[in-house]
């Protein structure tokens, strides 16, 4: 089965910890991105932290509902985010965020991923790109609302 792969830089002005902060609430996914997300149920966290959350999302893409159980794991020391979906629509994807200080309150995000999605990759595919783009611009306009 093919894998779509995605590769993103963008500069945003916000400090490292304000991006990793965003991007571990993940609660607020279905705000951020109502377009694409409609629902994210926590499955566990570990020691009220952060750090380490299962948790199940509720997406739509172009009308086709799309269920995942996600595990996101925040690597501290690297300031790095790692999201993969264990169970689900796109088993097996990972994505990886990774956070680096271009100056004082501006930060260099790269996010980095390999999808599977299986039945639905020939669907996808071209539109996959389209909306990690449009996902990736929304969460840079949230991060510099002050």
């Amino acid at each position: 089965c093919m894998t779509i792969r995605i590769d993103l830089n963008k500069e945003v002005k916000a400090s490292v910890p304000h991006v990793l902060d965003y991007f571990t609430n993940v609660e607020a996914l279905p705000r951020f991105h109502p377009e694409y997300i409609k629902n994210v149920a926590i499955v566990s966290r570990e020691d009220g932290e952060n750090n380490n959350i299962e948790f199940e999302q509720e997406g739509s893409f172009h009308g086709k509902k799309i269920t995942s159980i996600n595990k996101l794991t925040r690597l501290g020391n690297e300031n790095t985010i790692r999201i993969e979906i264990i169970d689900g629509n796109g088993k097996g994807s990972v994505t990886t965020i990774r956070c680096q200080e271009v100056s004082p309150g501006n930060t260099q995000i790269r996010l980095e991923g390999e999808l599977h999605y299986g039945i639905l990759e020939k669907f996808l595919s071209r539109s996959i790109h389209g909306i990690t783009e449009k996902t990736l611009e929304e969460d840079i306009h949230n991060l510099e609302q002050k």
